[in-house]
């Protein structure tokens, strides 16, 4: 019990990244960079159960035991020593209150920001959301997206239009994309004069898709129009960069490839525009321009104990090496679509050109719907990939804590069937 109040007075002192939250890695034994069984000792840092295999990150990631363990060691906390808590501070019991500054700065180092400009949000729809309400757009004004955007990226969108009168329309992109030049002449082609905002996801859920979004920015940005990156799928999953992409907004989230806990996630606008956003959800900061991303932060009272893991995850990652993380996911993503290709009964939804593809792949056999072959993989192997509808197959999401025999084994499976 003493042990633990020690933790919460250090807690209640500064921000998240103190030394209890740093000794995950007294309890996480990183292999040697060089140790030739490196990533399937990876593989034991995770909880998921040895019997079954886990393809579908794209939905929620598996969170490392450390993660874990942090989320946990809080709740417990929280649970048993709440009176502890004499009210002096925001820091160490709930979070929405604090600015959180150290975990922000984590954050803002691994997309190249600007901390300041980070807001904590609970998910990519929310914070999709606080772009679309906040932003000043008029009657008429268009926004721009595409037709494969999830839901949570273009709603908020679709609520203005309906609401207030600004225009939504769609350019369709071909599934497969063959390669970016492709992207880049359907959406040169599509901007208007009307145009007022475009926005895209980095990486298409449905697909896998890596879209040139430098490039695609740069066009926007000679017409005066406002980009906004819908980053669900690419935290933890490829390399970002806001700063050479040239965005003006992006929005992403943890729980997916970084594996934190569900209810991590985050937005960085340019400081430029973040001063003039209206915030959607208002609280005490909500008019605080010394720190922009502070006032959508601030929501109230929120969960502590997965911010805690948030930043356990992003420890980890950045433990093993961001880099490392993403050569590892791109060599399995090509492994398995090398192992589709070699099979004529296998559509391949996922782009042609594999400098557009990293994690994700989307395929199907000819003659089954996606239900079918998600339950095949389940009744044969135990094996999880996500079925994409009738047509597209599965999504079918390669890991850290994915092998090279798993993948040979799912092959296999699609040979017998």
């Amino acid at each position: 019990m003493n042990s633990r109040r020690k933790v919460l007075k250090s807690l209640a002192l500064t921000s998240l990244s103190l030394p209890w939250l740093r000794s995950w890695a007294s309890a996480v034994q990183l292999p040697a960079p060089h140790d030739p069984d490196y990533w399937q000792k990876i593989r034991h840092a995770f909880m998921l159960s040895k019997d079954k295999v886990f393809f579908n990150t794209g939905t929620v990631g598996a969170m490392p035991k450390v993660v874990v363990q942090r989320v946990v060691e809080h709740f417990e906390k929280l649970a048993t020593d709440v009176a502890d808590w004499d009210y002096k501070t925001d820091i160490g019991w709930i979070s929405g209150y604090h600015p959180l500054p150290d975990l922000r700065k984590k954050i803002a180092q691994l997309i190249n920001a600007d901390a300041h400009s980070i807001a904590l949000t609970d998910n990519v729809t929310s914070a999709m959301s606080y772009i679309a309400m906040g932003l000043e757009l008029k009657r008429g004004d268009e926004v721009l997206t595409s037709n494969q955007e999830h839901g949570g990226g273009r709603s908020a969108w679709i609520v203005r239009e309906k609401r207030e009168g600004i225009a939504y329309r769609e350019v369709t992109l071909p599934k497969p994309v063959q390669n970016k030049d492709e992207v880049l002449s359907l959406i040169r082609t599509a901007l208007a004069p009307q145009t007022r905002v475009l926005m895209l996801s980095h990486i298409i859920t449905g697909s896998g898709a890596i879209l040139p979004v430098k490039e695609i920015c740069a066009e926007a940005r000679a017409k005066g129009i406002i980009t906004v990156l819908d980053g669900a799928q690419t935290i933890g999953h490829i390399k970002v960069d806001v700063a050479d992409i040239g965005c003006d907004a992006y929005v992403g989230c943890f729980h997916k490839w970084m594996g934190a806990p569900p209810g991590t996630g985050f937005m960085w606008v340019r400081p430029e525009l973040l001063k003039n956003l209206w915030t959607s959800v208002c609280s005490y900061q909500w008019n605080n321009h010394e720190d922009e991303g502070f006032r959508f932060s601030q929501r109230g009272t929120g969960n502590y104990s997965v911010m805690i893991g948030m930043e356990a995850a992003l420890d980890f990652h950045n433990e093993i090496g961001p880099q490392r993380v993403y050569n590892r996911i791109k060599f399995l993503g090509s492994y398995l679509r090398d192992g589709l290709r070699r099979m004529p009964k296998v559509k391949i939804f996922s782009p042609a050109d594999e400098a557009m593809c990293a994690g994700i792949t989307v395929y199907n056999v000819a003659g089954l719907t996606g239900a079918r072959l998600q339950d095949e993989f389940w009744n044969r192997a135990r094996m999880r990939p996500r079925s994409q509808g009738d047509e597209f197959g599965v999504r079918h999401c390669t890991h850290i804590y994915n092998s090279e025999k798993e993948l040979d084994r799912a092959l296999e499976i699609l040979q017998k069937i």
